[in-house]
Parts: structure tokens; C-alpha cells; sequence
């Protein structure tokens, strides 16, 4: 493998004779030329770089090789404060202006490097300002994060748009420098420049790049900044994510971006759209953009970290009535499958377990829930608790073909027998009145489920094991016994002959 030499570097061979190693006897420096990018000794090895990028005569390929060798040299970060407080932050704000492309473009890696300190990021409010007229010219002195918005909107350059959003990246990875972003009205540019290319997904591998840093960024500013979404909301930008997030499985050229720069991609869109969506205007943004169709899509990708973003998206959508209605009918398959997968992460299962309790707070959900996962009796059990019993009993009826009739038996039944329920969904929607009836699974589910009795002695005739269970658990409570009782005499049930004995039985023995 070939080594690749650091940019600027230079070999000097020294006499180590003590006449030639004193200081005082001649200069040390008259071998070297002004404009020879080289690497100093000891302290002065970044301050040698700052000097050359703050002449302002010197050519664009000498710069572009004092900013390439500081950001191979700030691979520690013993170099980047060394860097920092040596002037690196100005030198390389006042470049991100200059008239050559390749400048620019390492100019903004330099950016990138020593934001990753919070020294750094320091300076770069300060900017350029300290520097004299002299060296700045006609680039007017001002913070370094404005000029980065204005390189990321007004510069064609698709590398100088990468670098730029990189360097955006890096300053948001701190909440800090998120709070930077927003206090200099940057946030405006980086949507303003989503909001100009999407929903269109990116034609070549560099505006990937970009755009995927881009929606990192404004992810970390809307989750950790204080008023962070305030320039997001009402622009359009949610809307426009939600359309390239349709269009990313059939429009993206697989050859633009690898597989794992597209699931990062896709991440990062349904991390914004996550963390809006905690506010209710993100949350109409999206729902008025078709986003619970677009984003359950991504409930079955085969990255675990997509499937989790994805159930947090739904998770906050779903708590509009709206969401809740767009869950139902765009989402409840693939949840269920979801639930059940023995792959996912404890948080992704815990997430997906409060979006369907949240999500059945709709009734039509609760009941297409049941139906979906019915043969799931530790799922019911986990998320619904005692009140699964109302959720099932239409399952019951006899609209429901027999095999689904004696499965909702069964789970009945099951939950009947329990002597300390689990508690499950405790916010209970429907609320639970008396709220101690959730301890008592015979007095909820006479109280609860409609028809409960009717539905049971219908299905002797279909399961008479399971449904005379549940009958005989029943009428241990002796206000469901005299109703039976009642029902019975004045001829409201008819009971089948095959199970006419058990239940006279129960009966009798109540009196």
C-alpha cells in the first residue's frame, strides 16, 4: 500500500556540529523561502502555517497546501489547540471567501477540524474580525458560521457544498454549536438550501454527502437547541423530506451513493422529522405530507437503527387523532410483524409498545389491533393487561367466522384466570371505571365487554371446552350468576343441548 506524504512536507538536513546548531551565529531561516510551505519545529509549527495563509499575495495552490497540511496535522487534539491558539480559526475564516474554489474547499475542512473543540468553536463567533484590513482586503470582518451559509447557497462547487456541510456537522455534534447555528440565522440557509433541492433525490455522490450531513445537522439543532425549530416549521422543508423519502427506494441511483451513505441518509431524514414531530406543528407538517404512508415503509428495512427512527416518527405522529386514524390504515401489519420479531433492540420494542398503546386510544385501532396479533395472548397481555378482555370481546360475536370466535375464547378465557393481572397500559384508554376492576378481570369483563354471556354460550357449540370455562369463571361472581340466571329463565339465551348440563350445573351451584 502506498504512503501517501503529508501536503507541505519537507526534508531539511541540518549540520549537528555545535557551530552550526548555535542559535546566535547566523540565520537559521535564510535556506527557507516565503512561500515554501514546510513544517516548523517544536511551537512554531502551526504559527508558520498561519503566517503563510494570512498573506494575502501568496498563490491559491500555496495556500491550499498550508490549509491541507493543518488539517493532516490536527489528527490529535493536542495539534487542533495548538492549531487553535495559534490563529488557525481566523486565518482559515478569512479564506472561506477567497476568489479560488480550492481554497474554499480546504478553507471549510480546516472549519470542520477545529470545531470539534469547544475552543474552536469559540472563535468561530469571533471570526475574522481581529484581522487587519491589510490581510482581509475586501472580505468584510464577520463570524465564520454566515460564511458557510453563504458558501453552502451562493458557491456551485459540489465539493465546497460537502465540505461546507461537514463542517455544519461537526459544529452540531455539541449542543453549543448548535445553539450557534441558531443564534446566526444559519438554520435559514441550510433549509433554504433543502427546501431548493429536495424532494428530488441528490444526482451525484458529493450533494449526497451534503444533503445527508445537512438533515444531521438540523436533527441535533431541533432535538438540543433552544428554539431550534423556529426557522424550520412553515417552510416546507418536512413536507419536501417526506417526498424524498417516497422517492429514495425507486428514484436514488444505487451508484450515486453506497448502500450504507443511503441508509444514512434515509436515518437522518426520519431523525428531523422525529424530533419536529414532538411539536404539533411538525406533526401537521408531516401528516399533511402523506408521512405515515411514506415512513411505514421503513418499519421493514434491514438496518435495526431505520426501524428504530422509523417507530419514533410514527410514535410522535400518532398523537394527533389524525395520526392515529393514518397508523390504522398505513401501518398496523407491519407493526404487528415488528412486535413480533425476536431481532429488535429492548428500546425499539419498548417504542413500538407505546406507539400502539397511544395509537388505541382510537377505538377502530384498539379492535384491528386485537384481531391482528389475537393469537399473541402475551403481546395482548404485555400492552393491554386486563383490559385486552374489551379489546377481544367483538371478536366474539357472531359476525367472526368460528376459528377466530374460539380463539378470542381462549384468550378469555386466559385472562380470566389470572389471580394478579398484569398491569399493562396503565394511562387505560377508555378510562376504567371503578379503576379497581382492572384487579378483577371476572368484574371487568362484565362490566366492559357487551354480550360477553350471549357471545359464550353461542360458542359451545363451536369450542364447548373452552367456552364452559370460561362460563364456569364467570359465574364464580355471583352478580354474573344472577344474570345469567336471568337471561336463561326469561328465555334471552338459549343454551345448546351439548352444554346445557355444565351451565345448569353452574347455576344450581351458585343458588
Amino acid at each position: 500500500m502506498a504512503v501517501r506524504q503529508l501536503r507541505g512536507y519537507k526534508r531539511h538536513v541540518v549540520s549537528e556540529q555545535l557551530e552550526a546548531r548555535h542559535p546566535y551565529l547566523e540565520d537559521i531561516n535564510s535556506h527557507l523561502k516565503d512561500d515554501d510551505v514546510s513544517m516548523a519545529s517544536g511551537s512554531r509549527q502551526f504559527p508558520r502555517l498561519v503566517e503563510q495563509l494570512q498573506e494575502p499575495s501568496f498563490a491559491p495552490e500555496v495556500l491550499v497546501d498550508a490549509l491541507c497540511l493543518v488539517c493532516d496535522l490536527c489528527a490529535n487534539q493536542e495539534n487542533k489547540c495548538h492549531a487553535i491558539s495559534s490563529g488557525v480559526v481566523e486565518a482559515a475564516t478569512n479564506l472561506l471567501m477567497h476568489d479560488s474554489i480550492l481554497v474554499r474547499r480546504d478553507a471549510a475542512r480546516v472549519i470542520s477540524c477545529v470545531g470539534k473543540l469547544m475552543a474552536g468553536r469559540g472563535l468561530l463567533l469571533k471570526g475574522n474580525r481581529d484581522m487587519p484590513r491589510s490581510v482581509t482586503g475586501n472580505v468584510v470582518p464577520g463570524p465564520a458560521v454566515p460564511r458557510l451559509t453563504k458558501l453552502l447557497l451562493g458557491c456551485n462547487d459540489e465539493v465546497v457544498k460537502k465540505n461546507v456541510a461537514e463542517a455544519f456537522l461537526t459544529i452540531t455534534i455539541f449542543r453549543d454549536g448548535c445553539q450557534q447555528v441558531v443564534d446566526q440565522s444559519s438554520v435559514k440557509g441550510i433549509v433554504q438550501y433543502c427546501c431548493a433541492t429536495l424532494p428530488q433525490p441528490p444526482p451525484t455522490k458529493d450533494l449526497g454527502l451534503c444533503l445527508s450531513h445537512l438533515l444531521r445537522s438540523l436533527a441535533a439543532i431541533t432535538m438540543y437547541a433552544q428554539n431550534g425549530t423556529r426557522d424550520v416549521f412553515g417552510a416546507g422543508i418536512l413536507g419536501r423530506v417526506v417526498g424524498l423519502l417516497d422517492r429514495i427506494p425507486t428514484d436514488l441511483d444505487p451508484n450515486i451513493l453506497s448502500t450504507e451513505e443511503t441508509t444514512e441518509l434515509v436515518r437522518q431524514a426520519l431523525r428531523l422529522l422525529w424530533h419536529c414531530g414532538n411539536d404539533t406543528k411538525g406533526r401537521n407538517e408531516v401528516l399533511k405530507a402523506d408521512g405515515v404512508r411514506v415512513v411505514t415503509q421503513f418499519l421493514s428495512d434491514h438496518d435495526p437503527r431505520v426501524r428504530e427512527a422509523t417507530v419514533c416518527t410514527l410514535n410522535v405522529v400518532a398523537l394527533e387523532t389524525k395520526g392515529k386514524e393514518e397508523v390504522l390504515k398505513h401501518s398496523l401489519e407491519l407493526l404487528a410483524n415488528l412486535l413480533h420479531s425476536k431481532e429488535e433492540t429492548t428500546y425499539l420494542h419498548e417504542t413500538s409498545v407505546q406507539l400502539v398503546r397511544c395509537a388505541s386510544e382510537l377505538p377502530a385501532f384498539r379492535f384491528a389491533f386485537a384481531r391482528q396479533v389475537v393469537k399473541s395472548i402475551w403481546l395482548l397481555e404485555k400492552i393491554y393487561g386486563t383490559a385486552a378482555l374489551a379489546a377481544v370481546s367483538p371478536l366474539l360475536a357472531t359476525q367472526e367466522d368460528a376459528g377466530m370466535r374460539a380463539q378470542a375464547a381462549h384468550v378469555t378465557a386466559h385472562f380470566l384466570k389470572q389471580e394478579d393481572p398484569v398491569k399493562g397500559d396503565e394511562i387505560r384508554v377508555p378510562p376504567v371505571c371503578p379503576p379497581d376492576s382492572i384487579k378483577d378481570p371476572v368484574s371487568f369483563a362484565y362490566a366492559e365487554c357487551t354480550d360477553i354471556l350471549h357471545n359464550l354460550v353461542e360458542i359451545i357449540d363451536i369450542d364447548s371446552a373452552v367456552a364452559l370455562k370460561c362460563l364456569d369463571m364467570l359465574t364464580q361472581d355471583a352478580k354474573v350468576c344472577q344474570a345469567l340466571r336471568v337471561l336463561v329463565s326469561d328465555g334471552k339465551i338459549k343454551i345448546p343441548e351439548k352444554g346445557r348440563a355444565d351451565v345448569m350445573g353452574m347455576l344450581s351451584v351458585a343458588d
